[in-house]
This record gives C-alpha cells, sequence and structure tokens, in this order.
C-alpha cells in the first residue's frame, strides 16, 4: 500500500473497497490498510526517539501525528523513506500487521481513509467481537514491531575515524580519499577563481567525508551538501561536495553531526551515494576551502595526485 501511495496508484484501489461497502455492505480491504499506516508511523517514532538532530526529530514527530491521522507522505518523503531502512521496516511491520487483521476475517462498515478512527468502523453491527480485536492487535503490531526495528537497525551508526597522520596546528588533513585536483581546475568558476578562499579539490573515490582536524561544526547547509569547520587553531574550512548538488536538495547526502558538535581528526561527518551523484549529471569534484585563507600568508597544497582520508593535504602558514 504505501509503495503504490508513493507513485499514486493507491487511489486506484479506493473504488473496489466502495464498491464492497455498497454490494455486500462490508469490506475487508480498508483495515488490511490500517497496519500499512501504522508501520510508517512506528518508523517515524522510532526515528524521534532515536535521533539526536533536533530538525530530524521535529519533522519525525509532526510526522507521526499526521500519520495517525492517516496521512503518511510526511513521514514516508520526509522521514522514514530517505533513511530507506525505517520505510522498510514499516512496509515489513505492515505485512505483518496486514496479515494478522486478515487472518481474523476484519471488515468496516462505512467507508473512510484508514486513519485511527478507522477502529471504530471496524465494530460489527452486532457488537464487539473477536474481528475487532483482531484489527486491534493486527495495527498495534505493526506500529510496535516497525518503532522496534527502527530503533534497533534503522538509523545509520556513527563509523569508527579514519586512520589519520599526526597533524599540527597549522594543518588539514584530506577529509576524504580521492584523486587531488587543483582549485582552479574544479569546474565552477567561484571556487576555481578563489573567491571564497584558497584550497585544493578531491574528486572522491569513496562516499565518506571525515574531520580534517580537531575542532567544531561551525555550519551545515540544509541540504547537507557542505559543511563548515572551525579548527582549534582558528583555521575556517568549507567541505563543498560535488559542483551545483545543492540542487539534489540533501537526497544522496546524510549528515552525523550537527552545528556546534566537538570533532576529531577522522571524525565521520557525512556520506553520501557518489552513484546517485553521477546519475543526476553532477561533477564529484569536491572543494576543500580555506575560508579565512586571507589571515594566512600562504596556502600549500601538500598532497600528490592521489589522497587517502587523513593524509595531510593542506597546510597555511601564519602572516
Amino acid at each position: 500500500w504505501q509503495v503504490c501511495v508513493i507513485f499514486g496508484l493507491h487511489w486506484g484501489l479506493v473504488p473496489l473497497m466502495i464498491n464492497n461497502l455498497a454490494v455486500l455492505g462490508h469490506d475487508s480491504m480498508l483495515p488490511m490498510l490500517l497496519p500499512a499506516v501504522f508501520g510508517q508511523v512506528g518508523a517515524a517514532l522510532g526515528i524521534f526517539l532515536r535521533t539526536r538532530d533536533a530538525r530530524q526529530k521535529m519533522l519525525a514527530g509532526s510526522s507521526v501525528t499526521a500519520g495517525i491521522f492517516g496521512i503518511t507522505e510526511p513521514a514516508v518523503y520526509g522521514v522514514n523513506l530517505p533513511l530507506r531502512r525505517p520505510f522498510i521496516f514499516g512496509c515489513v511491520a505492515g505485512a505483518i500487521g496486514g496479515a494478522i487483521v486478515g487472518f481474523s476475517d476484519t471488515h468496516v462498515y462505512s467507508f473512510g481513509f484508514a486513519n485511527i478512527f478507522t477502529i471504530a468502523q471496524m465494530i460489527p453491527p452486532g457488537g464487539v467481537n473477536a474481528t475487532l480485536w483482531g484489527g486491534v492487535i493486527g495495527t498495534a503490531v505493526a506500529l510496535v514491531l516497525s518503532c522496534g526495528l527502527t530503533l534497533v537497525a534503522g538509523m545509520p551508526g556513527r563509523s569508527a575515524p579514519e586512520a589519520v597522520a599526526p597533524a599540527g596546528e597549522n594543518d588539514v588533513l584530506a577529509p576524504m580519499t580521492g584523486t587531488v585536483l587543483a582549485l582552479d581546475q574544479v569546474p565552477d568558476t567561484t571556487f576555481a577563481s578563489g573567491l571564497l578562499g584558497s584550497g585544493a579539490a578531491i574528486i572522491p573515490s569513496d562516499n565518506k567525508v571525515v574531520a580534517p582536524f580537531a575542532g567544531v561544526v561551525a555550519s551545515l547547509f540544509q541540504t547537507k551538501h557542505a559543511i563548515g569547520l572551525l579548527s582549534d587553531s582558528g583555521i575556517e574550512v568549507l567541505i563543498h561536495v560535488g559542483i551545483d548538488t545543492v540542487k539534489l536538495d540533501g537526497r544522496p547526502f546524510t549528515a552525523h553531526v550537527k552545528v556546534g558538535d566537538r570533532v576529531q581528526p577522522g571524525d565521520l561527518l557525512l556520506e553520501f551515494d557518489r552513484q546517485a551523484i553521477i546519475d543526476a549529471g553532477y561533477d564529484l569534484a569536491t572543494p576543500i576551502i580555506i575560508s579565512n585563507s586571507d589571515e594566512y600568508r600562504d596556502v600549500v597544497t601538500v598532497a600528490a595526485t592521489s589522497v587517502s582520508a587523513g593524509a595531510p593535504l593542506l597546510s597555511v602558514s601564519h602572516q
């Protein structure tokens, strides 16, 4: 059902439910959809309970409220589907709950969209019986199971830090593994001209961005394609994954830190889907910019043509 919702195909099943009610006086399809709805609600609830990101928690919380009343699009598009596993857990839990409802021979006796009030529509004309309790149990199983699975395995964990070289206060380590590119070779005039500062670029060969020094997260773009860091020695660095990737609206990116977090060299900052960026037609060249380079006498690229995450990349010289 929820996969059909993504493509708008669920509307094709609604006339069948209405026809059942008109011809038979009851419908068995709608009750089986309620666990599908509450499976997504449970997954969103699991994210709400698990995440430490304030924005994600707020979005998940509001999605739970909307989902209880039958509007699952915020939960699906806003929190579950971008993380993939919660959406899958919601579908699996919904299928199990729907099987319980179907086995219980639960029906509704009036039409309405699947939401918390559907339980009242399951009450048979003769009064409460086992078919109603089967519907309630199936819905509860979907909610609890999807929430539990999401809490246990639905959120990406923080990876172990990359192995890093010893870094001095004037060093910026490579935040990713890949091919080193001179900044003036980046296919974006804003970066190539040095307008935003001096630095270098890396064409990544993997999907991780790690901390290039000890410091704090100064800024994180809403679309998660770029992050700003401030080292303990005062170096300001902007890491911008790909060119024009802001247009992807954050879909291939996952942030593992938030503004204000303290990081050590090698700590995982971001993950991204390389193939999705390539398939969307965007360049993977990632500028690593010293935003306050005008405060330094020189910024030198010390890496060779290729570099591993955690190896020296840039060195700054004081005035």
